[in-house]
């Protein structure tokens, strides 16, 4: 199951950072002013990728 949760997440989360650093450029390009949820989804990604990585490497080192 730990396996399909992973793959799910592996599949999402490129398209949702894309999708997100897309319309936040295109946001500032074009003047609007960005939405809370947007810069929230961005923002919760970005915490989540690095912590995870971070984890990773503090449980890989003896």
């Amino acid at each position: 199951m730990k396996e399909w949760a992973d793959f799910i997440k592996s599949i999402i989360r490129p398209f949702i950072i894309v999708w997100g650093f897309l319309v936040y450029g295109i946001c500032v390009i074009t003047g609007v002013e960005i939405p809370q949820l947007l810069a929230g989804l961005i923002t919760a990604v970005i915490i989540e990728y690095f912590g995870e990585r971070a984890m990773k490497r503090l449980k890989e080192k003896p």
